[in-house]
């Protein structure tokens, strides 16, 4: 019988034997295993990870809300501090203001007393020449002119130099404004900042956020700018109570000055008037003296004229008698003792005569040099009387520099020291 075989083909492929297959099996499982574990590694790792910048996370926004808060402290610290300066500068404009408005009330006050001493000064050249002097009441008026314009001037420069701090403290009150104001708005930033959250709603990427803006300064910058703001705030304020206290101190000491002066000349003045009075006086009784005397000489100028009138028929008695005698014969001109007496009677008649008009020519000259003594004592007298005039209206005229319902007699007590002296009621 004829044997049939069953033909088998194998695939054209390559052939692996039992131990590659093996071989094969292995390496696939050490594979496996070593992606499981490099897949545990990377889910360790990635674990890690995650913790570590969550904690990373976490911490920064923790340390960095404490630095925001340690901020904001800060900057609310310095605004404080600002604002307490800003207020001690605001009340120190405000009483440097006052003080200022004070010392230009009190500067405008003295051109009362300075027109009143002016015045006084005019009024006084209004003398005539004789009583025209260089006294002490004039000085004293000189001088109080001079102790005004002094005061004015004083006053005048401490008042441009508060004018001056004023503008300055105005300066530094502005610029600690905008700072606070600015803070403020820093202020209003940083709590923003602090607030936001990642769960926020207006939070987004942004382009370039760590730039660092333009005009930025460091922190010790920063201090450095807001201490000196306060320091020059300081400062100023010390040299503002400086000039305060230099303007109360103008306007006290100009004051006192002023007070002193004017109870000097008022002193002076009433002196000056006692003089001038006690001199006219004196020229009213000389004046009266001298009236008397001219009435007395007069009187002997009448009693003498009448002397020598009465010497007229006297001498022409005995020169009639003399004249005759010569007229008698020649043997009976004899020098006889009636001859003699005849003589001697006409020297005496003569020599009296002479001798009374000589009187009478020596009581015409006293009494024209009488009377030119009393017109000159009358004339000076009219000068005393318009000087002593002149001198009471300066009372007129210092009236207003006089405390309002002061009396004129507590004024001389004062002058002449002598509230002790008398009873009170």
């Amino acid at each position: 019988m004829n044997s049939s075989s069953i033909p088998v083909y194998e695939k054209p492929q390559p052939h692996l034997s039992v131990l590659d297959w093996t071989r094969n099996i292995q390496r696939l499982q050490n594979e496996a295993r070593l992606r499981r574990f490099e897949s545990y590694e990377l889910r360790q790792r990635a674990n890690q990870l995650r913790n570590e910048t969550s904690v990373t996370t976490q911490w920064d926004n923790y340390v960095n809300n404490e630095l925001m808060r340690d901020r904001i402290f800060e900057v609310e610290s310095w605004k404080e501090k600002q604002r307490f300066t800003r207020e001690q500068v605001r009340d120190e404009i405000r009483a440097l203001k006052e003080e200022k408005h004070a010392t230009e009330i009190h500067l405008e006050s003295l051109q009362l007393p300075f027109m009143v001493a002016s015045q006084c000064l005019s009024n006084r050249d209004q003398r005539v020449p004789p009583e025209l002097t260089r006294d002490q009441l004039g000085e004293e008026l000189r001088k109080e002119v001079h102790i005004i314009e002094n005061s004015k001037r004083v006053l005048t420069d401490v008042c441009h130099m508060g004018w001056e701090k004023i503008k300055d403290l105005t300066n530094v009150f502005s610029r600690l404004e905008r700072e606070i104001q600015n803070k403020e708005d820093a202020l209003v930033l940083e709590r923003h900042v602090k607030d936001l959250n990642r769960n926020s709603s207006d939070i987004s990427y942004k382009l370039n956020p760590t730039r660092i803006p333009p005009d930025s300064m460091t922190e010790e910058s920063y201090v450095h700018c807001i201490e000196n703001t306060i320091q020059i705030a300081e400062q100023l304020m010390r040299e503002s109570k400086n000039l305060r206290e230099t303007m109360f101190k103008s306007r006290e000491q100009a004051r006192n000055q002023m007070y002193a002066q004017s109870q000097q000349v008022e002193i002076i003045m009433r002196r000056r008037i006692y003089d001038i009075q006690r001199a006219r006086n004196e020229m009213e009784w000389q004046k009266y003296k001298l009236e008397a005397n001219l009435h007395k000489v007069d009187r002997e100028i009448e009693t003498l004229r009448a002397a020598v009138a009465d010497k007229i028929n006297p001498t022409k008695l005995v020169e009639t008698r003399l004249e005759i005698r010569t007229r008698r014969p020649v043997l009976e001109r004899v020098q006889d003792k009636p001859m003699r007496g005849l003589t001697e009677e006409y020297e005496r008649v003569h020599m009296s005569t002479n001798m009374l008009e000589k009187k009478l020519e020596d009581a015409l000259t006293t009494y024209h040099g009488l009377n030119n003594h009393y017109q000159r004592v009358t004339k000076d007298l009219e000068y005393k009387n318009q000087a002593l005039e002149t001198d009471r209206r300066l009372i007129e005229i210092r009236k207003p520099l006089h405390l309002e319902g002061e009396a004129d007699f507590a004024r001389n007590v004062g002058y002449c020291h002598m509230p002790d002296e008398l009873v009170t009621d």
